[in-house]
């Protein structure tokens, strides 16, 4: 605790005891029984609270003068009901009822449910705390960072139909991504489930990079697109070269490319995670879920066309590579 600290209790437990002392005084001024000049009492009471409240606040901040004038109030409330005569009566035939065993096991069972349900209320508002908490890191670490479409390149389906190339506005170092990458994956206990083939970039995003080779951004609006026009089907039968497309309420989520199946073992699939880096593991081991479907294209690659490069599905794909855009449509 620094000195402005033990400076606002000071302040604080002053200005309270200040006013108990002209309020126990002002009380013993106006006579001892408790029922005479209650309106008095209760106006006077009243007065020196906001009298130092008003104090503080004009010695320091508003927040000490409203702490102060809760605490004072509190007390000063809390010894002018103990001495309500009402009150005490109630109070008297309470412990009179709680004497009784019926009533002492029916406000056990009465806590005890109240303590059940608070319990799930509270579970349930910590549960969804925690995962709009989750889902707000995973949006910052998944999701694509501010971008624009490019001019430097165009791609279409097989179709002609244009796809909208990104490109992020201010691309971050790879370094500033490895925290979180770290700390992602070891809070969802991956770190042991996948092998690392690149580290994390903003140049492209896991449609990016299965469909533009890792050069560019693409959203999952285009990736519908793409499995219509460049001809992919379904297939239960995966094999290595095939797409994985995973999905999350019913919108796509995550592109990934199978690398190994075998009868009896797992699929193994290798991807780019958001801004993270490249991935190969099991199909059912990500991120997004385990609703996915594998699609076969009879074409070479998986590359938009009016794109090229050495290593079409590579997230180190030389951007040199692109095709130049064209002046006009």
């Amino acid at each position: 605790m620094d000195s402005t600290d033990y400076f606002d209790q000071f302040i604080v437990l002053a200005a309270v005891g200040f006013g108990l002392l002209l309020v126990g005084g002002t009380n013993l001024a106006l006579g001892a029984r408790s029922g005479r000049r209650f309106a008095l009492r209760t106006g006077v009471n009243i007065a020196i609270c906001a009298l130092v409240a008003v104090g503080v606040s004009e010695i320091a901040r508003g927040e000490l003068a409203a702490r102060a004038a809760m605490l004072l109030g509190g007390l000063v409330l809390t010894i002018t009901l103990s001495n309500s005569e009402w009150l005490q009566q109630r109070l008297v035939l309470l412990v009179s009822l709680l004497l009784r065993p019926s009533a002492r096991w029916g406000l056990l069972t009465v806590g005890g449910l109240a303590l059940v349900l608070g319990s799930v209320v509270a579970f349930e508002h910590a549960d969804s705390e925690t995962l709009e908490q989750q889902t707000r890191e995973l949006e910052a670490v998944l999701g694509p960072p501010p971008n624009a479409p490019t001019e430097r390149a165009r791609a279409t389906t097989d179709r002609g139909t244009r796809v909208v190339l990104k490109e992020p506005l201010n691309p971050r170092d790879g370094s500033d991504l490895a925290e979180p990458e770290e700390k992602l994956l070891r809070e969802r206990k991956l770190t042991t489930q996948i092998i690392r083939n690149s580290a994390p970039t903003d140049t492209s995003n896991c449609h990016g990079w299965v469909f533009t080779g890792g050069q560019f951004l693409l959203s999952p609006d285009d990736v519908e697109l793409i499995l219509k026009e460049n001809g992919y089907a379904e297939t239960n039968d995966p094999r290595p070269g095939d797409v994985a497309i995973y999905r999350q309420n019913g919108g796509i989520s995550h592109s990934a490319l199978v690398r190994y199946a075998s009868e009896g073992q797992p699929v193994m699939v290798e991807g780019k995670w958001g801004t993270l880096g490249v991935y190969l593991h099991g199909v059912d081991k990500s991120l997004y879920g385990t609703d996915y479907t594998f699609y076969r294209s009879p074409r070479q690659g998986h590359v938009l066309a009016g794109l090229s490069g050495a290593n079409a599905n590579s997230a180190t794909a030389n951007p040199s590579n692109v095709i130049p855009a064209a002046s006009s449509d």
